[in-house]
């Protein structure tokens, strides 16, 4: 009980430490940097996800690889530990039409970015995450990387009911990028609260009933989200909408264990996103 207690409250005081550093420092989204990949700075570009980016005259999309290793399950009552090992590449100026995918010498940008974070299961229904990021990013047309860190916390709250269950999810994140080449580091600031209802249809995979998710995510940037900030028409977000739908409790296939899949479509300004949606929408 007195490890516990501990483990509260440390667990308490590193969420404060993380809310404080993102709230007292001075966020901005950098517009005139070196970079040239043209979807905000592209070393945030693991943050945003799978997805086309389309607006007038221009069209990116992102492909990540969401890999990850759980060092400790976590449970009810304990906390667990997850290492994030996902890979980003950056493909831009392909054509609008999705069928007419791009090939290996379109691909400008990759960045890899490792993260840990700590699961610690407040009650058996409320899990709260703070987690840490340090990684690099790099356009392929320049020999030097761009360092990423990133600090935030997750929560999760479920509730559940006789067939189906209601989730909502917060997160809060801070990333700063730093290169030697660029005159200002840039940052990197969201507020994000999701909506998830899942309920069980009537196809069955193995033996084992498939969960549809129909989800809804606001994303707040307090200081704005630049997109395509080195064209000559930049275009800044404030506030994004997602809406989609996933399925789950998928079958394991290659390395995945019991994958999430789905599709969602965000907006905002100007800015048309269709996600490929990998894992919990949120």
């Amino acid at each position: 009980m007195f490890f516990r207690n501990v483990q509260t409250k440390l667990s308490g005081l590193l969420i404060f430490f993380l809310l404080s550093c993102f709230t007292t420092n001075h966020l901005y989204a950098a517009e005139d940097g070196d970079g040239s990949f043209g979807l905000t700075s592209f070393a945030f570009a693991s943050y945003l996800g799978t997805g086309f980016y389309t607006t007038s005259g221009q069209n990116v999309f992102v492909l990540q690889i969401p890999l990850e290793h759980t060092i400790i399950e976590k449970t009810d009552n304990e906390a667990g530990w997850v290492l994030k090992l996902p890979l980003t590449f950056g493909i831009i100026n392909f054509d609008s039409k999705f069928e007419d995918l791009p090939n290996i010498n379109d691909v400008g940008t990759v960045t890899f970015l490792p993260g840990l974070e700590y699961q610690y299961p407040v009650t058996p229904n409320w899990t709260i995450t703070p987690f840490g990021d340090y990684g690099f990013a790099r356009e392929l047309d320049h020999t030097s990387n761009v360092l990423i860190t990133g600090i935030g916390v997750k929560s999760r709250y479920d509730v559940h009911f006789d067939k189906s269950m209601v989730t909502l999810g917060n997160r809060f994140l801070y990333a700063r990028e730093r290169s030697k080449e660029s005159r200002n580091d840039a940052d990197y600031s969201l507020i994000e609260t999701g909506l998830n209802y899942r309920f069980i249809n009537d196809y069955y995979l193995s033996d084992e009933p498939l969960y549809t998710n129909l989800y809804y995510i606001n994303f707040y940037y307090p200081n704005n989200l630049v997109f395509f900030e080195q064209t000559p028409n930049p275009i800044r977000v404030g506030i994004e909408h997602e809406i989609g739908i996933t399925f789950s409790n998928i079958p394991d296939f290659l390395i995945f264990e019991k994958p999430q899949l789905g599709i969602g479509v965000r907006f905002g300004n100007g800015v048309n996103i269709y996600r490929l949606v990998f894992g919990a929408p949120f």
